[in-house]
């Protein structure tokens, strides 16, 4: 909250966007490049979540007890996806900055795509292990490429708007892969589900190759001319800005409950909540629709309280994520949850809602805090910082039910 309220107040020196945007026909081909890169979103991050729903079944198949599934599978492999996602980002940020940027989007979603596939023959743990750091590195990779790529074609008075845009997709996405997991583990495996995310990931990589158009550097913020790109020079600067510090310091921590409800809350309701697979992968899916449509309303409101007052941002950001920790809370602290489904369904409508608004601002705000020849390295440090926060939550999430776990058989052993 410190964080966000703190946000508009510095935000107001700090901003690049101001008189620098023009008017801005959005031609036919870009519209086409951007519907062809929301399908690109929506594929790459269907790929995010397919474990979750599954982390029992899986645990068993390769013979881990529920001490390994929550440490091996939701603590270290977790971890990982996200961890390797950091490195991906900068590399990808550093390219996006001086290179095309269409080329690049499809490479790193071939390095997720590909594992993907093969992540059905895997026979494991440190094969699966193996599948999924690629697919923590294509997701890492890809998100300061989509945001470079997407400002110059959109103005700054346009990009929150976008930034919710590809809040819903991602979300979208997410939740496809999701349900496909949790519909189809019980009845054709675990491993169904990658092979039909994959191949027509596959597909989409290699179609957005040819049907996107590479936007010129710095034309929606009305400058032909731009700098060289990255330089050391450059990365002092991004962090001279005291908006980007602030946002890079809320990615990471805020990221931390982000990375534990993805590594766990599925399993935990299926298994400790009582739901069952199919119940708890119905919570979490209206859970990321509730995302989703918290992340269009945040982009407009957020938008319109950018024009009207920037420091009123930082405040709608901060109060959204309060308001949200109750609904989110009652989802792991309500008992026997199968007594109460269609609490638990509102809950996690209203609890996702809430909680997507911060998310579906800042990177506009990153976007619009730095020049087009850095903005592919800040997205790629603020990425980095998301990333670590998501890898971070996994682990302190199995050091927390390693701890109840304990405490239990401490409690039971005096009894």
């Amino acid at each position: 909250v410190g964080v966000t309220g703190c946000l508009g107040k510095f935000w107001e020196r700090d901003h690049m966007g101001d008189g620098m945007a023009v008017p801005q026909v959005i031609t036919r081909s870009q519209r086409i490049s951007v519907l062809v890169t929301a399908i690109v979103t929506v594929m790459i991050f269907s790929d995010q979540n397919l474990m979750s729903p599954n982390l029992t079944m899986i645990a068993k198949d390769f013979g881990l007890d529920a001490s390994g599934r929550d440490w091996l599978l939701g603590g270290m492999l977790s971890t990982l996806f996200f961890l390797v996602g950091a490195p991906a980002s900068i590399i990808a940020g550093v390219l996006a900055d001086t290179r095309r940027r269409v080329p690049l989007l499809s490479a790193f979603m071939l390095v997720g795509a590909i594992p993907c596939v093969l992540t059905m023959f895997v026979q494991n743990y440190y094969q699966l292990l193996a599948t999924r750091t690629f697919t923590g590195m294509a997701i890492g990779g890809v998100i300061p490429i989509i945001f470079s790529y997407l400002g110059d074609i959109f103005p700054n008075n346009m990009r929150n708007y976008v930034s919710g845009g590809f809040g819903f997709v991602s979300g979208a996405g997410q939740a496809v892969g999701q349900f496909l997991a949790g519909a189809t583990g019980e009845s054709l495996g675990w491993r169904f589900c990658f092979p039909a995310i994959g191949i027509p990931s596959i597909l989409v990589a290699l179609g957005a190759l040819f049907i996107c158009e590479e936007p010129k550097r710095g034309a929606a913020d009305g400058q032909q001319k731009f700098g060289s790109g990255f330089s050391w020079d450059s990365v002092v600067n991004i962090l001279r800005i005291r908006s980007n510090v602030l946002i890079f310091l809320q990615a990471g921590f805020g990221c931390v409950p982000w990375g534990i409800i993805t590594a766990y809350l599925n399993d935990y309701l299926a298994q400790e909540g009582g739901l069952e697979v199919l119940n708890a992968t119905y919570v979490i899916m209206l859970f990321s629709i509730g995302a989703a449509l918290g992340g269009v309303f945040g982009s407009v409101t957020g938008q319109y309280l950018q024009n009207k007052n920037r420091a009123l941002l930082g405040i709608f950001m901060g109060a959204t994520t309060i308001l949200s920790i109750p609904p989110i809370l009652g989802l792991v602290l309500i008992p026997n949850g199968i007594k109460y489904l269609p609490i638990f369904f509102a809950l996690a409508i209203v609890g996702g809602f809430l909680a997507s608004p911060t998310g579906a601002n800042v990177p506009a705000v990153v976007v619009n805090s730095n020049t087009p020849e850095t903005r592919g390295s800040a997205l790629a440090i603020f990425n980095m910082c998301n990333d670590v926060g998501k890898g971070l939550g996994p682990l302190i999430g199995a050091a927390l039910i390693g701890g109840k776990l304990l405490a239990t058989a401490n409690e039971l052993s005096h009894h």
